[in-house]
């Protein structure tokens, strides 16, 4: 099942039963930026005026089986005026596995107007140097999505750098970009530590914060550029920063994750 087909089956319920297949798996649990995708999905099928997604959370609290059901329930946990938070869960097998909460909120007037950032001098994207998938040895959705890496290094290559940058797109996408397919690209790139490790060994995220500071007009099998910076790293713990942009360099979302490390 491609990308859209997955989202297609969440619906405006509150609580609704979905799985998922092996083919979308990243080790033993869903990836992660499809099981964020579920849950922001629900929400914004809940948000039914011009409130836009401002940011996003979520928590990583343990995995979640393919071709098993869970659970996503969602939850209105504020309606104002102009803003509404929203929260979702993914629970299986009566365990939590993921909590998510988002912030929708409308436009409004303000004397304090800063430009959308502009980045430049970024390397064009080139679908021929995409990594390749190969089974067994890459997690599963690596099928589904083409990754050009633009700088740093392979996984387990015992690289000295930990930073890298690089393009994204789904290799199926039917429908125009919204944020789900968004916040489920940035989630495809392994935690750039991983390209210091000299020998495979595992890497988890643990929490994951979001600022989603607007949506251009991105069609489907359009390029999306990320860079991510390993802010710090220690004790087993590495916190990355991520810039999302579109092909004109223009900043779409900026990312905050903290990685469990293994090796």
């Amino acid at each position: 099942m491609t990308f859209d087909q997955l989202m297609a089956l969440v619906s405006e319920s509150d609580t609704q039963t979905l799985q998922f297949p092996e083919s979308w798996t990243q080790g033993r649990t869903a990836f992660g930026g499809l099981s964020c995708a579920f849950a922001l999905q629900s929400m914004l099928l809940h948000c039914h005026d011009e409130r836009t997604l401002r940011s996003f959370s979520a928590q990583f609290v343990g995995p979640i089986a393919p071709d098993k059901p869970f659970t996503l329930s969602f939850n209105l946990l504020r309606e104002g005026k102009n803003s509404s938070q929203y929260a979702a869960t993914i629970s299986q097998d009566d365990q939590v596995c993921l909590t998510v909460q988002g912030l929708f909120a409308k436009d409004r007037a303000s004397i304090v107007e800063v430009p959308y950032a502009q980045l430049q001098g970024k390397q064009a994207p080139n679908a021929d140097q995409c990594l390749p998938f190969v089974q067994g040895m890459m997690p599963n959705f690596f099928q589904y999505v083409d990754l050009n890496l633009v700088a740093g290094g392979m996984p387990y290559s015992g690289s000295a750098r930990t930073d890298l940058s690089g393009w994204m797109r789904f290799k199926e996408q039917t429908q125009n970009y919204d944020w789900t397919h968004l916040i489920a690209l940035i989630d495809s790139w392994p935690p750039s530590q991983l390209q210091a490790f000299e020998a495979p060994a595992p890497a988890s995220s643990m929490s994951w914060h979001v600022e989603c500071l607007h949506l251009p007009e991105l069609d489907a099998g359009d390029w999306v550029g990320v860079d991510i910076t390993t802010t710090a790293a220690h004790n087993g713990y590495a916190y990355e920063d991520a810039t999302l942009y579109t092909e004109s360099g223009e900043v779409i979302a900026q990312s905050k994750q903290t990685v469990a490390l293994f090796a």
